[in-house]
């Protein structure tokens, strides 16, 4: 009985320690996380929740191409689930977005779009392909050829978007037969006209265009040859491009020929003339006609 005894007590004592362990672990997992803060924010940005605050009108572009539309004037934030390549517009008003523990102002005059770009590892793969430069021309060729998701409802030409972490300080856009270009701010008010090279190449300065809602191109006749909105879209990403080929490897992942533009400065500015003319190819044949 007194052997007896000590085992259950001995047992008892076990199952009290596996208590107090299950204790220690949850506490020591508690520190890791916050001493391995970058691996944390990384698990909570791939689960995609987020949270906006939402005085305006809002719209979520999923990355099959179907959308969602918000409106609302204050009150509790909505509930969101965001995966990669779906971007969050704020087209009226504005919004406070919470992704993991990070947090952006949207507004339909600035920084008015936040998209979830692919994991790092596609760029790694990319980034490795294109050391050969043959392989490098054909997926710079088929960059921007699933278009139907980066039109709009509301008309038949892409938005422009501008990179909110764009670094150049102007973009390069080619339009063919353009020959001025507008830039037109949220009130409507033209805020700068430029002239093209000769060639139909216009060079955007980034701070102007930053301060754009609108884009419109004209040919030598006064006609609209191009006119759509431009956007400043904060990027999600895992990526640090090194130099400006890598970044215009980033914006191809996206698959969003809004963002050609930026890629074919990018390529302009790294020398890369052969994918640069790729570029160009694609923005002439699809930078074309009007969006509201």
């Amino acid at each position: 009985m007194e052997t007896m005894g000590k085992v259950n007590a001995e047992q008892g004592s076990g199952f009290r320690v596996g208590g107090s362990e299950k204790k220690q672990r949850a506490r020591i997992a508690k520190v890791l996380c916050s001493v391995l803060s970058a691996l944390c924010l990384s698990s909570l940005a791939l689960a995609g929740q987020a949270k906006l605050e939402l005085d305006g009108k809002a719209q979520i572009t999923r990355a099959d191409g179907s959308a969602q539309s918000y409106n609302r004037s204050g009150g509790a934030a909505l509930n969101l689930s965001l995966d990669a390549g779906d971007r969050l517009c704020v087209l009226e008003g504005k919004g406070k977005l919470s992704y993991g523990v990070k947090a952006y102002t949207l507004t339909s005059t600035g920084a008015s779009c936040f998209e979830v770009a692919k994991p790092k590892s596609f760029w790694d793969n990319l980034v490795a392909s294109c050391q050969d430069i043959g392989v490098c021309r054909k997926e710079a060729e088929k960059a921007f050829v699933k278009e139907a998701k980066s039109r709009g409802a509301d008309g038949t030409a892409p938005a422009l978007y501008l990179p909110a972490d764009y670094s150049l300080s102007s973009l390069s856009l080619p339009i063919a037969g353009g020959q001025s270009l507008k830039l037109i701010n949220a009130s409507r008010k033209e805020i700068a006209t430029l002239s093209d090279d000769g060639k139909g190449l216009f060079a955007i300065p980034t701070e102007q265009l930053k301060a754009a809602s609108r884009i419109e191109v004209q040919n030598s006749s006064g006609v609209v040859v191009y006119a759509a909105p431009v956007r400043r879209v904060t990027l999600e990403s895992e990526i640090s491009p090194a130099n400006p080929h890598e970044a215009a490897l980033a914006l191809w992942l996206t698959g969003n020929v809004s963002y050609a533009p930026a890629a074919y400065s990018y390529l302009l500015a790294s020398g890369d003339t052969d994918l640069a003319s790729v570029m160009a190819s694609r923005i002439g044949t699809e930078f074309r006609g009007t969006a509201q």
